[in-house]
């Protein structure tokens, strides 16, 4: 069956799997040119003004022809679910992970193995594909830590890799040789020196918002989003290791961990991406009066380019931070 897959999902049942699968965010974010999808979820009767994310979504299962689709319960932007719903009517199946409501380990092991036996996962083998990715992963935080101390990627680079980490398309041994040869390439470029920025929510996809950034020599430090999917501890227990993620519990779990992260990471402000405000004015003000740090929002709706008052708004926040750096 071939199976899509919206995160945050553990990815590794879906590896170890016999399924042709595919992380339909990171498929998304890493395609240069999405004009075909978007057509066609034009020809479908799409607005032009709707979700990039969604639409791109509708038209990445239609041409790809995904069966099943795996998504979170909780947590998926509005117009994703409508096309969820949609995609629903054409006879796709969805089928839902539910993270427990409350942190609740058990719990979660629970519906770990209710994933693994919906899947029809052997453990043997699934226990062989966390090893290999604890490996893989191993990797990735020497290039997580390598951009945390020096600031050594671009930021467009940087969470592609995070993205492209999140989806090893059935080849581990393939996704550990690629991050190393990312490392290998690794050129000083005097970033040290530069706005040091997080990024909370769903990371931003539009080109001009990564161009502004290298303009005004600021550069992404940390990616909830990339790392959040992409858990890095040492454990290859997948209850543990996904217990220990902050993403689907939660703006105060979500604070926690930011602000651990802003202060090793020594961050000087932070990006909240939205695909629309509107729907997320809570989560706005929420980090806004309680992370100690400045915010500025950046909506993923619109055209690749950013319009003139976007990018008014974001070099007058990233020159603040270059002032008080």
């Amino acid at each position: 069956m071939k199976i899509g897959v919206i995160p945050p999902v553990p990815m590794e049942p879906f590896v170890a799997s016999h399924h042709e699968v595919v992380n339909l965010w990171s498929a998304f974010f890493l395609e240069q040119d999405r004009v075909s999808w978007m057509d066609t979820a034009h020809l479908a009767g799409f607005p032009e003004n709707y979700s990039p994310w969604a639409m791109g979504l509708y038209g990445l299962v239609c041409e790809r022809g995904i069966e099943a689709v795996f998504y979170p319960e909780t947590g998926v932007p509005r117009e994703v679910v409508n096309v969820l719903h949609l995609l629903e009517e054409q006879e796709i199946r969805l089928v839902p992970f539910s993270f427990p409501l409350l942190r609740n380990q058990q719990r979660l092991r629970e519906e770990l193995d209710k994933l693994c036996k919906r899947l029809d996962v052997d453990q043997g083998v699934l226990e062989t594909v966390m090893e290999t990715w604890q490996q893989v992963r191993t990797v990735l935080r020497r290039f997580d830590g390598l951009q945390q101390r020096t600031g050594a990627f671009s930021s467009r680079d940087y969470s592609a890799m995070l993205a492209r980490s999140m989806d090893p398309r059935g080849d581990l041994e393939g996704l550990r040789r690629e991050i190393e040869r990312g490392i290998l390439d690794y050129r000083d470029l005097n970033r040290e020196r530069w706005i040091r920025l997080g990024i909370l929510g769903l990371t931003p996809y539009r080109g001009g918002f990564y161009g502004l950034l290298e303009q005004a020599k600021a550069v992404v430090i940390y990616d909830e989003w990339g790392v959040e999917n992409n858990p890095m501890s040492a454990s290859t227990d997948l209850s543990v290791l996904y217990h220990q993620c902050s993403l689907p519990y939660g703006l105060k779990r979500r604070l926690e961990r930011t602000q651990r992260e802003a202060a090793t990471r020594r961050l000087h402000g932070v990006i909240l991406g939205v695909e629309y405000l509107s729907d997320c004015l809570r989560d706005e003000g929420f980090f806004k009066a309680n992370l100690g740090l400045p915010v500025h929002t950046v909506e993923n709706r619109g055209g690749e380019l950013l319009s003139p008052p976007e990018e008014k708004g974001l070099l007058r926040f990233l020159d603040q931070l270059g002032r008080k750096a």
